[in-house]
């Protein structure tokens, strides 16, 4: 009779004391571990209501907010953990560093954007186009990862990409990337400065440009304790942070975003946020300049990419005068239309093999100088 009357006290507590302390709880609206935004309450009307709009937004609200939430979140990862389960949340743990799992799971969209590759260059094939299409950390500790993931070949995707290429020069950073020390994040999906310098200077050999030495810079350490976008998706406490390296060397940079022009590419403020690697270049940007004041030498370049770009931008820009840089996840038809691959000495392409995969706003590349 005690123990049935314990159970009912609980029951009852679990299914109204944790609703209340939800419900009328301290809100927050921004989750710092998760780096995510939460969902805020939604708002009633019968047309939300009858569309089930309304309860879809109170169930997403519950769940952003339910009280210890990311207690509870540890808990059920530390448990999947303890039962055998590699995977959380499409990340794996190998030897102390948070790995995203590489899947090409949608060969057509693969497909979709090397034909907008080439279809670009064939309207500028006056022009030298180069693409680097970079591996991520699986690759770097294919060795130790679990065996179900064998046939997750992202080396082999990377070459199937490289033979499609039409007129288009492709470069090849596996094994600078791979034998890279401290490559990539142990908290985060992209490689790090030191990584970024090894491609850049792989790039060299195929851009026409000589490498700086790594002692032409003054390497820092602006941060210890970055965790990034793996950890908010495991909050794995056990994975030490991370640190984020400037290499600077003298030089004068101007970076001009929309409206607003900096005279630097590393912005010191993020260093407090949770999101660091936004100290590269202060984030991303559909279109955005980057003009070597110290260079007089005349050479443009175009570059399309994504965030592994921004970490790599320094490096290079040590080689061009001007350097277009477009993010086609952020732009518009009108601002790619503006931009003439036909001004410029070569045109660069660099992106994550995973990112490429599944980027599916990449193909908007093609409206690339319709306005000549």
């Amino acid at each position: 009779m005690k123990t049935k009357i314990i159970r009912t006290v609980a029951f009852f507590l679990i299914i109204t004391v944790i609703p209340a302390l939800t419900l009328f709880g301290k809100k927050e609206t921004v989750s710092y571990n998760e780096n995510k935004v939460l969902a805020e309450f939604p708002e009633f009307s019968f047309d939300n209501y009858k569309s089930r709009s309304f309860m879809k937004g109170v169930s997403s609200y519950f769940s952003d907010h339910f009280v210890l939430r990311e207690r509870f979140i540890k808990l059920k990862n530390a448990l999947d953990k303890a039962i055998g389960k590699d995977e959380i949340n499409g990340v794996i743990e190998v030897d102390g560093s948070l790995i995203q799992v590489f899947r090409n799971t949608e060969p057509k969209t693969t497909e979709r954007n090397i034909a907008a590759l080439n279809k670009l260059k064939a309207k500028h094939s006056e022009i030298p186009f180069y693409f680097l299409l970079a591996p991520t950390a699986q690759e770097k500790f294919k060795s130790s990862l679990p065996t179900y993931l064998d046939e997750s070949d992202e080396n082999g995707y990377i070459s199937e990409c490289f033979k499609k290429l039409d007129g288009i020069e492709s470069i090849d950073v596996f094994k600078a990337v791979t034998e890279t020390p401290y490559a990539f994040y142990r908290t985060d999906h992209h490689w790090t400065a030191e990584c970024a310098y090894a491609a850049y200077a792989e790039a060299g050999k195929s851009l026409g440009y000589d490498p700086l030495p790594e002692s032409f810079f003054d390497i820092q350490t602006v941060s210890s304790d970055f965790k990034g976008t793996l950890y908010s998706k495991t909050l794995n406490e056990k994975i030490t942070a991370d640190e984020i390296k400037a290499c600077r060397n003298g030089s004068s940079f101007t970076l001009t975003v929309p409206d607003k022009a900096y005279n630097s590419l590393y912005f010191d403020k993020f260093l407090c946020e949770k999101d660091k690697y936004l100290y590269f270049l202060g984030g991303n940007y559909g279109v955005c300049t980057v003009k070597n004041n110290s260079l007089n030498s005349g050479k443009k370049l175009l570059l399309i990419k994504d965030s592994y770009a921004n970490s790599f931008i320094p490096f290079i820009a040590e080689h061009y005068s001007d350097i277009t840089v477009i993010d086609p996840r952020y732009c518009s038809v009108k601002q790619l239309s503006a931009v003439n691959p036909s001004d410029f000495d070569a045109v660069l392409i660099l992106f994550n093999a995973l990112g490429f995969s599944q980027e599916q706003s990449f193909t908007i590349i093609e409206f690339l100088g319709e306005n000549r």
